[in-house]
């Protein structure tokens, strides 16, 4: 998970005798930090946007109540609902 170029920024750090080349990789690999951060964070933005509208527009093809139509209770609406190929069984 952690890229291998970011591992040896801490070696080369350390063995770098200038200061000033020091505060350069101490500032690359805090800026390569940041932009790895920001990335995760879009990519979940992304996403969270993605589902959400998925979830709309699957919302939205599910056939509405009409308005004036009585609300049946479940076991009127599972006979409705009922086909053919169910048959009772009988202990004649």
């Amino acid at each position: 998970m952690f890229p291998s170029f970011l591992s040896t920024i801490p070696q080369v750090i350390q063995e770098t005798p200038d200061e000033g080349r020091r505060e350069l990789y101490r500032q690359w690999s805090a800026l390569m930090m940041v932009m790895i951060l920001l990335c995760v964070i879009v990519i979940t933005g992304v996403t969270f946007l993605v589902a959400r509208r998925r979830a709309r527009r699957r919302m939205s093809e599910v056939p509405k109540r009409k308005p004036g139509a009585p609300i049946a209770d479940a076991w009127t609406e599972a006979g409705r609902r009922m086909d053919d190929s169910i048959i009772e069984i009988k202990d004649d």
